[in-house]
């Protein structure tokens, strides 16, 4: 495997990984690949716009090749939320997301409904006896007067 010489414009993943896909290559390959990608990442002139790209074409090929990625993904999201402190607005955002996919994908909400629609209906009809009450009484004054 010809080794790439570090540039200006580095970690471009079509052209790094384009000679592998060409024919069989062996772990050392991957071995000496992984040693060049250490080394390019700790470039202290290396910028997150220009790794960012690499790694996300990395898994996508991953996952086009393997059907599954290549890391826990459910302990990248908890690792990323313990990051940022549980940000609440992506943390209720991530919930209401699955939430409503669960319910396109099963035909059923996530969650139990607690009985509310219900309990609003008697409530309502409470209010309307209420109301009707009222008016009764108001009429009720009104020819008394």
């Amino acid at each position: 495997m010809k080794i790439f010489k570090h540039n200006n414009n580095v970690l471009n993943a079509e052209d790094k990984f384009s000679q592998s896909r060409s024919g069989s290559r062996s772990p050392q390959d991957l071995t000496q690949l992984g040693e060049l990608a250490i080394k390019l990442l700790n470039d202290k002139n290396l910028e997150v716009s220009k790794v960012r790209p690499f790694f996300w074409s990395l898994v996508e090929t991953y996952v086009d090749r393997f059907h599954l990625y290549p890391f826990d993904v459910n302990k990248a999201l908890f690792s990323q939320l313990e990051l940022n402190d549980y940000p609440e607005d992506t943390v209720q955002q991530l919930v209401e997301q699955l939430e409503v996919q669960f319910e396109k994908t099963h035909g059923r909400p996530l969650r139990k409904t607690t009985g509310m629609p219900d309990e609003l209906g008697v409530l309502d009809d409470e209010i309307k006896q209420l109301r009707d009450s009222l008016k009764y009484a108001a009429m009720v004054a009104e020819a008394d007067d």
